[in-house]
């Protein structure tokens, strides 16, 4: 009833799938740092077998410091996004 009906042309709105696609790779480039980092406990750990040190280095590197690294790859990813739309609008 208040709410005022907005039509737009094809390709007018943002493309959740690009937002998505710079999410991913915000957080996976933010983990790299723990995920390649040189220290971690399984290193000194004789009967580690390679799975293991593969899952302790991807699983715990991408799961450290969870809440920080989704904010700034949420907010990096819509600006990155905002601004590829923008450029598209101008085309």
């Amino acid at each position: 009833m208040f709410a005022k009906k907005v039509t737009m042309a094809k390709g007018d709105e943002m493309n959740l799938k690009t937002f998505l696609l710079n999410f991913v790779f915000v957080y996976v480039l933010i983990s790299l740092p723990s995920i390649v980092g040189i220290g971690y406990v399984i290193d000194w750990v004789p009967e580690a077998t390679l799975f293991k040190q593969f899952k302790g280095y991807v699983i715990d590197g991408l799961l450290n410091n969870f809440v920080i690294k989704n904010v700034i790859a949420i907010i990096v990813g819509f600006v990155v996004t905002l601004i590829i739309f923008k450029r598209q609008q101008t085309k």
